[in-house]
């Protein structure tokens, strides 16, 4: 007779799959592609792939040996699945009145609010985490204040100025995302 799903799914988390062996697939599998498409050792792609799968390896083994990673996807992943969930609700319902192809207007407006929404999903889960909600942030909170303030001066000083015939700036993008290519 066949297993229901939530028991074959019960019996992977009692073995640690979900704890151990998907962030260890995913880290490994995140870092050899970095290493082969950077190619750190330099040569042909296929001269690596065992330094790239050494390195892999280490790097996902000795992410997992104190439980952060496993914990931390624990918190985030559920999280994600909701807030992708509600853009694709968005989606569906945007997609009955704008026109994706044309990047302007509620096009825009659309990208924002995934984007806010990406936002409550991280912060959420670093909250769930207690790395946000710790002192830290309370004590430095004037600090980081004036750093964001300080760096959003530097990019609007570096951004503007005379402009050069057929140059965009950065700022004359922001509505218009996909039209450079």
């Amino acid at each position: 007779m066949a297993k229901p799903i939530g028991e074959i799914l019960q019996e992977l988390a009692d073995m640690d799959v979900f704890f151990y062996v998907l962030p260890f697939l995913l880290i490994f599998a995140l870092v050899f592609a970095i290493l082969q498409k950077i190619r750190l050792m330099g040569g042909e792609v296929e001269d690596n792939k065992g330094v790239s799968a050494v390195i892999a390896a280490s790097v996902a083994l000795l992410s997992l040996q104190f439980d952060m990673v496993p914990i931390f996807f624990q918190t985030i992943f559920p999280k994600l699945g909701i807030g992708l969930s509600v853009i694709l609700v968005i989606v569906i319902f945007v997609g009955l009145f704008v026109d994706f192809k044309k990047y302007e207007g509620p096009t825009s407006i659309f990208f924002v609010v995934a984007g806010v929404i990406a936002a409550i999903v991280i912060l959420s889960s670093l909250n769930d985490y207690s790395w946000w909600s710790g002192g830290f942030w309370q004590d430095n909170m004037s600090a980081i204040v004036a750093g964001i303030i300080v760096i959003g001066f530097i990019a609007l000083v570096i951004t503007s100025g005379t402009k050069k015939p057929g140059e965009r700036r950065f700022w004359q993008d922001l509505g218009n995302v996909a039209t450079r290519s």
